[in-house]
Protein backbone atom coordinates (compact mmCIF):
# COMPACT_ATOMS: atom_id res chain seq x y z
CA UNK A 1 0.00 0.00 0.00
CA UNK A 2 1.21 3.51 -0.81
CA UNK A 3 0.97 6.43 1.65
CA UNK A 4 1.29 9.85 -0.01
CA UNK A 5 2.14 12.61 2.46
CA UNK A 6 1.82 16.36 2.08
CA UNK A 7 4.50 18.55 3.69
CA UNK A 8 3.29 22.04 4.65
CA UNK A 9 0.76 22.17 7.47
CA UNK A 10 0.67 18.36 7.44
CA UNK A 11 4.16 17.27 8.51
CA UNK A 12 5.81 20.67 8.98
CA UNK A 13 5.02 24.35 9.27
CA UNK A 14 7.18 26.88 7.43
CA UNK A 15 6.96 30.60 8.07
CA UNK A 16 9.06 33.65 7.26
CA UNK A 17 8.31 35.04 10.73
CA UNK A 18 9.71 32.92 13.56
CA UNK A 19 7.34 31.60 16.22
CA UNK A 20 7.91 31.81 19.97
CA UNK A 21 9.45 28.32 19.92
CA UNK A 22 12.77 27.19 18.46
CA UNK A 23 12.49 26.10 14.80
CA UNK A 24 13.75 22.68 13.67
CA UNK A 25 15.91 24.47 11.12
CA UNK A 26 15.83 27.10 8.39
CA UNK A 27 15.09 26.52 4.73
CA UNK A 28 15.69 30.03 3.48
CA UNK A 29 13.68 32.19 3.74
CA UNK A 30 11.57 29.99 6.04
CA UNK A 31 11.79 28.86 9.64
CA UNK A 32 10.75 25.22 9.66
CA UNK A 33 8.80 23.65 12.52
CA UNK A 34 8.36 19.89 12.66
CA UNK A 35 4.99 18.53 13.76
CA UNK A 36 5.34 16.86 17.19
CA UNK A 37 5.85 13.12 16.98
CA UNK A 38 6.96 13.18 13.33
CA UNK A 39 9.96 10.81 13.64
CA UNK A 40 7.88 8.23 15.54
CA UNK A 41 5.02 8.59 13.06
CA UNK A 42 7.28 8.02 10.06
CA UNK A 43 8.92 5.03 11.69
CA UNK A 44 5.50 3.51 12.43
CA UNK A 45 3.91 4.06 9.01
CA UNK A 46 7.03 3.02 7.09
CA UNK A 47 6.47 -0.50 8.43
CA UNK A 48 2.93 -0.53 6.98
CA UNK A 49 3.23 1.47 3.75
CA UNK A 50 5.54 2.49 0.96
CA UNK A 51 5.96 6.25 1.40
CA UNK A 52 5.82 9.14 -1.05
CA UNK A 53 5.56 12.92 -0.84
CA UNK A 54 3.38 15.24 -2.91
CA UNK A 55 3.48 18.92 -2.02
CA UNK A 56 2.25 21.98 -3.88
CA UNK A 57 5.48 23.76 -2.94
CA UNK A 58 8.43 24.20 -5.30
CA UNK A 59 10.60 21.21 -6.24
CA UNK A 60 13.69 22.77 -4.57
CA UNK A 61 11.76 23.36 -1.33
CA UNK A 62 10.36 19.81 -1.44
CA UNK A 63 13.84 18.30 -1.82
CA UNK A 64 15.26 20.46 0.99
CA UNK A 65 12.46 19.66 3.45
CA UNK A 66 12.41 15.94 2.60
CA UNK A 67 16.14 15.69 3.25
CA UNK A 68 15.49 17.08 6.73
CA UNK A 69 12.34 15.11 7.54
CA UNK A 70 13.10 11.65 6.15
CA UNK A 71 16.10 9.61 7.26
CA UNK A 72 16.58 8.24 3.78
CA UNK A 73 14.92 10.05 0.89
CA UNK A 74 16.03 7.21 -1.41
CA UNK A 75 13.45 5.01 0.32
CA UNK A 76 10.62 7.29 -0.86
CA UNK A 77 8.70 6.07 -3.90
CA UNK A 78 8.70 9.63 -5.24
CA UNK A 79 8.85 13.28 -4.20
CA UNK A 80 6.48 15.37 -6.29
CA UNK A 81 6.02 19.11 -6.04
CA UNK A 82 4.11 21.96 -7.70
CA UNK A 83 5.32 20.94 -11.15
CA UNK A 84 3.22 17.75 -10.78
CA UNK A 85 0.09 19.58 -9.57
CA UNK A 86 -2.76 20.72 -11.80
CA UNK A 87 -4.06 24.29 -11.46
CA UNK A 88 -7.79 23.98 -10.80
CA UNK A 89 -10.38 26.70 -10.46
CA UNK A 90 -13.17 26.64 -7.89
CA UNK A 91 -15.87 28.68 -9.61
CA UNK A 92 -18.02 28.99 -6.46
CA UNK A 93 -15.20 30.66 -4.53
CA UNK A 94 -13.57 32.20 -7.62
CA UNK A 95 -10.23 30.83 -6.46
CA UNK A 96 -7.46 28.65 -7.86
CA UNK A 97 -5.69 25.78 -6.12
CA UNK A 98 -2.97 23.29 -7.00
CA UNK A 99 -4.88 20.01 -7.33
CA UNK A 100 -3.19 16.65 -6.84
CA UNK A 101 -5.11 14.30 -9.16
CA UNK A 102 -4.32 10.69 -8.31
CA UNK A 103 -4.78 9.65 -11.95
CA UNK A 104 -1.13 10.77 -12.28
CA UNK A 105 -0.15 8.17 -9.69
CA UNK A 106 -2.34 5.56 -11.36
CA UNK A 107 -0.46 6.13 -14.64
CA UNK A 108 2.71 5.13 -12.79
CA UNK A 109 1.17 1.73 -12.03
CA UNK A 110 -0.24 2.25 -8.55
CA UNK A 111 -3.62 0.72 -7.74
CA UNK A 112 -5.74 3.56 -6.32
CA UNK A 113 -7.64 1.15 -4.08
CA UNK A 114 -4.31 0.79 -2.24
CA UNK A 115 -3.32 4.49 -2.08
CA UNK A 116 -3.90 6.68 0.99
CA UNK A 117 -3.24 10.41 0.87
CA UNK A 118 -2.69 12.50 4.02
CA UNK A 119 -3.21 16.23 3.49
CA UNK A 120 -4.64 19.23 5.32
CA UNK A 121 -6.17 20.69 2.11
CA UNK A 122 -9.21 18.75 0.86
CA UNK A 123 -9.72 21.19 -2.02
CA UNK A 124 -6.65 19.65 -3.65
CA UNK A 125 -8.32 16.22 -3.68
CA UNK A 126 -11.87 16.78 -4.92
CA UNK A 127 -11.46 14.10 -7.61
CA UNK A 128 -9.88 11.54 -5.29
CA UNK A 129 -11.69 12.19 -2.03
CA UNK A 130 -12.03 8.46 -1.26
CA UNK A 131 -8.26 8.23 -0.84
CA UNK A 132 -7.91 11.29 1.41
CA UNK A 133 -7.36 11.32 5.14
CA UNK A 134 -7.66 14.96 6.07
CA UNK A 135 -5.62 16.17 9.02
CA UNK A 136 -5.96 19.37 11.00
CA UNK A 137 -3.48 21.98 9.75
CA UNK A 138 -0.29 22.22 11.78
CA UNK A 139 0.65 25.83 12.46
CA UNK A 140 3.49 25.27 14.92
CA UNK A 141 1.60 24.30 18.08
CA UNK A 142 4.08 22.32 20.24
CA UNK A 143 1.18 20.47 21.94
CA UNK A 144 -0.22 19.13 18.65
CA UNK A 145 -0.89 15.36 18.88
CA UNK A 146 -2.45 14.68 15.47
CA UNK A 147 0.27 12.31 14.23
CA UNK A 148 -0.01 9.95 17.21
CA UNK A 149 -3.73 9.46 16.48
CA UNK A 150 -3.15 9.34 12.73
CA UNK A 151 -0.61 6.52 13.06
CA UNK A 152 -3.20 4.36 14.81
CA UNK A 153 -5.86 5.20 12.24
CA UNK A 154 -3.56 4.43 9.32
CA UNK A 155 -2.73 1.11 10.91
CA UNK A 156 -6.44 0.24 10.62
CA UNK A 157 -6.57 1.42 6.98
CA UNK A 158 -3.51 -0.63 6.03
CA UNK A 159 -5.54 -3.83 6.35
CA UNK A 160 -8.27 -2.65 3.95
CA UNK A 161 -8.44 -4.17 0.46
CA UNK A 162 -9.92 -0.88 -0.89
CA UNK A 163 -9.34 2.28 1.15
CA UNK A 164 -11.77 4.23 -1.03
CA UNK A 165 -14.69 2.30 0.46
CA UNK A 166 -13.96 3.45 4.01
CA UNK A 167 -15.55 6.65 5.29
CA UNK A 168 -12.68 8.80 6.49
CA UNK A 169 -14.44 12.04 7.33
CA UNK A 170 -14.29 12.73 11.08
CA UNK A 171 -11.77 9.91 11.55
CA UNK A 172 -10.27 11.63 14.57
CA UNK A 173 -13.61 11.92 16.36
CA UNK A 174 -14.36 8.23 15.70
CA UNK A 175 -10.90 7.25 17.03
CA UNK A 176 -11.60 9.16 20.26
CA UNK A 177 -14.91 7.34 20.78
CA UNK A 178 -13.41 3.86 20.33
Amino acid sequence: MLLVLDLDETLVHATETPLAIEPRCEVAPYYLYQRPGLPEFLEHVSKLFRLAVWTSSSPAYARAVCSLVFRNTESLEFVWASDRCTPTRNFELDAWCQAKPLRKIKRRGYDLSRVVVVDDSPEKHTRNYGNLVRVAPFLGDPTDDELAHLALYLQQLAASPDVRRIEKRHWRRRMASD
